[in-house]
């Protein structure tokens, strides 16, 4: 976010503006988690239930929200450092990745319904590794793959929710 240890306007928000944002999103996560517990439950003992997935995204959104305000609230050494480096014109806001990973983004949900959730994931996380600049290509389709397989497993055992296996597919199991 911002280069600035003192919270004044950077490049990017000031930290007060971080810290504000963070503990509001917190707020709100626990309102949710909060709200979600008053969710129905359901008879069946492997039905995970309504509340399931409110309850992981606000506590997910309730320990990034508190990394965001750890991080801001202790001192900033390497942003010091950056903060001596005058701001290159080109480093602001490169358009074409950005439009790059819109459009593979979108590719990538029209082609999990036809190809399914394995194969496009893997492909559409190196794509979007290398697109970020990650440039190992050891390293990138490792991640790729065992995020993919993370995912994977976490919906299929831990939600019981299959993901789409994809129509080309399907019709070859007929």
């Amino acid at each position: 976010m911002s280069h600035s240890p003192e919270g004044a306007p950077g490049a990017g928000a000031p930290r007060s503006a971080d810290i504000a944002a963070g503990i509001i999103v917190a707020v709100v996560a626990i309102a949710a988690i909060v709200v979600s517990r008053d969710f129905p439950t359901t008879g069946l003992d492997s039905d995970v239930g309504p509340a399931r997935f409110p309850l992981i995204y606000a506590g997910i959104l309730v320990v990034l929200s508190a990394i965001l305000v750890i991080g801001r609230l202790l001192p900033a050494r390497r942003n010091q450092e950056r903060a001596a480096e005058p701001a290159l014109p080109g480093d602001r806001f490169r358009f074409v990745p950005v439009a790059i990973g819109i459009v593979a983004t979108a590719v990538y949900i029209y082609l999990i319904a036809l190809i399914g959730y394995l194969p496009t994931t893997v492909v559409f996380l190196i794509g979007m590794m290398r697109l970020m600049g990650q440039r190992s290509w050891v390293r990138t389709p490792l991640l790729a793959v065992g995020i993919t397989v993370f995912l994977y497993l976490i919906f299929l055992y831990g939600l019981q929710i299959p993901l789409p296996v994809g129509s080309l597919f399907e019709a070859a199991e007929l």
